[in-house]
């Protein structure tokens, strides 16, 4: 009873903690200018338009980038879609993006402690979640680079390693449902996050296993429970990642082969200076993009380091492996993973240059300090360490939680935008800069011939149109074309012209003398069916699965009931 009382008291102090960690956001009005806070607030009102119209799933944004883009391709789904939900409530996004921010830290604050919890003291844990909420990288995430969408990812490794836990240790058959949804969350919320967060969670996977005392059959049983579960998360993420795999080839940004950036390599400086800047010679009107990874962790992990010397090296300490060792293996891996020494595992496999920056490891390199930090306070436990380490974090990393240049703009300014936010490379290939072309006025006209338009009815992705034409005429639908877009004349798809140099990019169609319906409307590619197929039938198994779980667990005999 007692110990429950301490972890009641525990998350009560973590709920305190992160809403301390985005209070500057909610106080002050308006947003900070930061890198992509814009796109991720402009996501969510154009998004929550959309899903106010009954629209679903949102794909095409028909005000964005002047003549609309298929944003849903690309966009990361589980922050666009609740985002889109909250903001019917808030109607407004800027608290929305807000409400987002502060539901990633305090999720992935208490699914870190509790995964903690499994190996340490409640106050152990605490001051381990403590470290964690105010560590460098996640100030740079929110105040500087405005990247609401990877600091949200975090909310899912630590369910994914509490999954592990339950279903290796535990055998709890119920965590192979915890870790499949983890899994289709993590990649709904950003896929290229699935990769970073996979050298902690891959590893861990093995490290549970290695040290478990079952059987040669049961561990390979476990193995296998663990894929799969791992594989039908992606599998009910596939209306999502197989269009935004396959049909990336669209925008500019798929022609390029390779997106790593070799120059962002971090150094001994990254590691260790503890100054902010509040500009830079590159920035400006946002605060000094910086990257470091703090000086507290660092430190954490040399202490880390020094002691498994101790005990391995000069104490000659035969235990085996355990979270300490192990976690400190993975933390070197990674590191070395941020440095110019792995430049040759960015050029030669394919997957790891989507990660565009090799300091986006940082973003599982923070889980790792927590760890280690309450391994030592757990060995070693002492009040003042607890009242030294706070002292610390203030020092370093409370005067930091600030934005820099809040503006305030009406809500409506972020329902449509001239220019692409995600910048040109995500235009389609068939046209150019998007601000260049002229205001659409309205939706669709004549441009040749001579007739009139009787009856409009217009939609985020389809528009229906009475056509009245004295004679042949030539139609455009001011709609920047892409794979989906069809348009039919009295119920026959008739062709579509994009590549006229007149109008680049944008639907044209002809339509005959006379008296005509015409159906201009965005539709799924085999692509994108292909996925929502395979998505609908994963969900299925996942619940026909969750139903029969008593059964299935007899039937391995390996699982507790």
């Amino acid at each position: 009873m007692r110990l429950l009382r301490i972890d009641y008291l525990s998350l009560f102090l973590i709920l305190i903690i992160s809403f301390l960690f985005v209070w500057e956001l909610f106080i002050t009005p308006g947003r900070p200018a930061t890198f992509d806070s814009s796109i991720h607030i402009s996501n969510i009102a154009q998004f929550s338009k959309v899903i106010e119209q009954k629209e679903f799933p949102v794909v095409w944004l028909n005000n964005t980038a002047n003549y609309g883009l298929p944003i849903g391709i690309v966009a990361q789904q589980f922050t666009s879609y609740l985002g889109g939900l909250l903001n019917l409530i808030t109607n407004n996004p800027i608290t929305t993006y807000n409400l987002l921010i502060f539901i990633a830290i305090f999720l992935s604050n208490i699914f870190l402690y509790f995964f903690l919890r499994f190996y340490f003291s409640p106050l152990a844990s605490f001051l381990s979640t403590f470290i964690f909420t105010f560590t460098p990288y996640h100030i740079l995430n929110i105040y500087i680079r405005g990247a609401m969408v990877e600091f949200f990812s975090g909310i899912f490794l630590p369910l994914i390693l509490i999954s592990f836990f339950l279903l290796i240790v535990k055998r709890k058959f119920s965590a192979f449902f915890l870790l499949t949804l983890s899994i289709a969350g993590l990649t709904l919320t950003h896929p290229m996050m699935l990769i970073v967060y996979s050298f902690l969670f891959i590893p861990y996977l093995f490290f549970l296993l290695i040290i478990s005392t079952l059987p040669k059959a049961s561990k390979i049983k476990l193995m296998i429970t663990s894929f799969i579960g791992i594989l039908l998360g992606l599998f009910i993420s596939s209306y999502y990642i197989f269009p935004l795999n396959l049909e990336i080839k669209y925008f500019y940004y798929g022609l390029t082969k390779n997106h790593f950036e070799k120059d962002y390599y971090l150094s001994f400086i990254n590691f260790f200076s503890y100054q902010w800047y509040y500009f830079t010679d590159k920035e400006i009107f946002v605060r000094g993009n910086f990257i470091i990874f703090g000086l507290l962790e660092t430190i954490i992990l040399i202490l880390g380091l020094l002691y498994v010397f101790y005990k391995k090296i000069l104490k000659k300490s035969k235990d085996n492996i355990n979270i300490l060792s192990f976690i400190l293996i993975v933390a070197i891996l990674i590191i070395f993973f941020t440095t110019k020494y792995s430049d040759i595992f960015f050029q030669k496999i394919f997957f790891l240059n989507n990660i565009q920056f090799p300091w986006r490891f940082l973003s599982v390199l923070i889980f790792i300090p927590p760890i280690i930090f309450a391994f030592l306070y757990d060995l070693f436990s002492k009040k003042i360490i607890a009242l030294l380490l706070i002292s610390i974090v203030a020092f370093l990393s409370f005067g930091q939680l600030y934005g820099k240049n809040f503006s305030i703009y009406p809500n409506k300014s972020y329902l449509s935008s001239k220019e692409n936010l995600y910048s040109i490379q995500m235009n389609t290939i068939w046209t150019g800069k998007s601000e260049n072309y002229p205001d659409r006025e309205e939706q669709g006209g004549i441009i040749m011939g001579k007739g009139e338009i009787t009856r409009y009815v217009l939609k985020n992705s389809s528009r229906n149109y009475d056509v009245y034409a004295n004679t042949p005429l030539r139609m455009i639908d001011r709609t920047f074309y892409f794979p989906g877009w069809n348009v039919y004349v009295d119920n026959v798809k008739t062709d579509i012209e994009f590549q006229d140099p007149n109008y680049r990019g944008v639907i044209t169609y002809n339509v005959p003398a006379g008296k005509h319906t015409v159906l201009v409307a965005f539709e799924d590619t085999k692509i994108r069916l292909f996925g929502k197929i395979l998505s609908i039938i994963s969900l299925s198994l996942f619940f026909v699965l969750f139903f029969l779980r008593k059964r299935l667990s007899k039937i391995f005999n390996i699982f507790k009931h």
